[in-house]
C-alpha cells in the first residue's frame, strides 16, 4: 500500500466517521424550550441529556442524546420511551432495572448505562418539579 492510498482511505474513513455522527445529529429528535432537562456525565465518560414536556399533568414529548456507546443509545431511548405518557409521580418510579427489561439483556460491564439513563430521566423531572427550566445539570 502506497502512502497516497493509505491517505485516500483515511480521507474516505473520515468522511463516512463524520457524515454518520453528523446524521444521527440532525435525525435526532431536538425539543425548543423543554419543561425539564438534564444532561449528566457519567464515570464512563458518556454523556446523556433528556429533555420532558408535559402538558396536563402528562409527559407528552421526550427528547433524548448521548454521545456514548451503542448501549449508552439504547438505554437513554428507552427511558425517554418509557417517560411518555406518565405523571411526575410514576416518572420517579423508573428504574434501571426497567430499563434494562425494555432494552433486554445487557452485559455486566455496561450496567453503569442503564443506572445514568435512570439518572438522567430523574435529574429531568427534578429540574421540571424546581421549575427553573435549567438548561444543564452535573
Amino acid at each position: 500500500m502506497t502512502l497516497e492510498s493509505a491517505a485516500v482511505l483515511l480521507l474516505v474513513l473520515l468522511f463516512f466517521v463524520f457524515g454518520w455522527y453528523g446524521l444521527i445529529y440532525v435525525l435526532s429528535p431536538h425539543m425548543e424550550d423543554p419543561d425539564g432537562i438534564a444532561r449528566i456525565t457519567g464515570n464512563c465518560g458518556d454523556s446523556m441529556e433528556i429533555g420532558l414536556q408535559l402538558k396536563d399533568g402528562t409527559v407528552q414529548k421526550t427528547h433524548h442524546w448521548t454521545d456514548g456507546c451503542t448501549m449508552s443509545r439504547s438505554c437513554v431511548e428507552s427511558a425517554a420511551r418509557l417517560a411518555q405518557n406518565k405523571t411526575p409521580e410514576s416518572l420517579r418510579n423508573i428504574t434501571m432495572i426497567d430499563i434494562i427489561e425494555d432494552v433486554g439483556p445487557i452485559p455486566d460491564t455496561h450496567l453503569h448505562c442503564a443506572q445514568l439513563a435512570e439518572t438522567t430521566l430523574h435529574k429531568a423531572l427534578d429540574d421540571y418539579l424546581s421549575g427553573t427550566k435549567a438548561k444543564s445539570v452535573s
